[in-house]
């Protein structure tokens, strides 16, 4: 029988309140370790701007919105706020915190993004004789190196081998660093019947931003479009730039597609399940280094072909040809040579397929996860 801890779990923004990915597998995990069984308390801010229609499944940990973020994202990038503000807003993160320590008595600290919290909290953490595992899902964990806390309960757990050594080369130190990948709530989505293979129906997954690269999709749809191929497409995701939006969309009706791609806009969980049910096709187009890309685990199980940039973390999901497909990133070219391949094969359309889902299943499961990231909270606490 496993120890059961008390975890405090400290993150930017936590749903409903989302971007990406990031928070999204803070709240998974929080539900995960909260069902296990251990005392599980999420210390976040109350960033009502970024509410989404995301649905927090029960049983849920306390969640206390109680921190306050000192900067913004925006369609140029984040932003931090002026330097008289961000100041007082940390001596009230601080305040807060050690408020929240005295009463938790947390046994070890689980930290996601503190983009616009600052590393005093994890500063205040350590101070207090609690452990840190940093769960790191962006290229960095929010810091320079030259400020990474200098104790042995401090460690970065990574969703990619691609972030741990994208950390190493940027000059942080990562000798006690393990990947353990993000993972998908692979039993919700999956399905025991593949999707029909008639003709593609493509879903895209993800925010609606130029970095994401559903440009790069829509000029790859305009090319089997006037090559007279059959296919209908569907680009989920909210946006950070409305006005990115709205030139795809012109693009997709200057094209005559208009009757073939829709843009529902951003999907609840319930909603993505359903998207996935109608498409046999994800596309992850992504332009930039991928942390990993959780999207790509959850199609996969629900049978979707998985057809991927393979961007930084992302090229570590799938074995190209075998379990899935990859393309070169920003060229709408090859990625429409890929997909047409899927139609022109449809033996090996399935048997990718297939060999997907039955990846998807065994190796990126929650619960492989979850068992992988409660024994490193074990040994982290055990260092005390």
């Amino acid at each position: 029988m496993l120890n059961k801890l008390n975890i405090l779990i400290l993150s930017n923004l936590y749903p409903p309140q989302v971007i990406g990915g990031y928070e999204r597998a803070m709240a998974d995990y929080a539900k995960l370790l909260h069902q296990r069984g251990h005392n599980v308390l999420v210390i976040t801010t109350n960033a009502e701007e970024y509410t989404t229609n995301y649905k927090i499944p029960e049983p849920a940990p306390i969640v206390h919105r109680s921190l306050y973020l000192c900067g913004e994202w925006t369609p140029q990038g984040p932003q931090w706020y002026s330097p008289e503000p961000v100041l007082a807003r940390i001596f009230q993160n601080r305040e807060v915190l050690a408020e929240e320590l005295q009463t938790f008595q947390p046994d070890v600290c689980l930290a996601g993004n503190i983009d616009f919290l600052g590393l005093e909290l994890l500063e205040k953490i350590l101070a207090d004789g609690i452990p840190v595992a940093h769960y790191v899902m962006n290229a960095g964990p929010g810091y320079v190196p030259v400020l990474t806390p200098k104790s042995k309960l401090y460690q970065y757990i990574t969703c990619s081998d691609w972030i741990k050594d994208t950390l190493e080369q940027n000059g942080h130190s990562v000798k006690t660093a393990q990947t353990i990948y993000p993972g998908a709530a692979v039993d919700e989505f999956y399905q025991s019947e593949l999707p029909p293979r008639d003709k593609l129906r493509i879903a895209y997954a993800s925010l609606v931003m130029p970095y994401k690269g559903a440009d790069v999709l829509i000029e790859a749809l305009s090319l089997l479009h006037n090559a007279g191929m059959e296919f209908s497409a569907t680009i989920a995701g909210g946006t950070l730039n409305p006005e990115f939006v709205q030139a795809v969309k012109e693009f997709v009706e200057s094209e005559g597609m208009q009757d073939k791609v829709k843009f529902p806009g951003a999907l609840s969980r319930q909603e993505l399940k359903e998207l996935f049910r109608a498409h046999n096709v994800l596309v992850f187009p992504s332009r930039f280094p991928e942390p990993f890309g959780i999207s790509q685990i959850e199609a996969m199980a629900a049978g979707l072909t998985l057809v991927t940039s393979g961007t930084g973390g992302a090229g570590e999901i799938v074995e190209h040809g075998n379990d899935g497909l990859k393309f070169e990133s920003e060229n709408p070219l090859d990625l429409a040579d890929v997909l047409s391949s899927l139609a022109q094969n449809p033996e090996e359309w399935e048997r990718i397929t297939y060999a997907g889902q039955q990846k998807a299943m065994s190796i990126f499961s929650q619960a492989h996860t979850v068992d992988n990231l409660e024994n490193a909270l074990l040994k982290l606490v055990a260092l005390k």
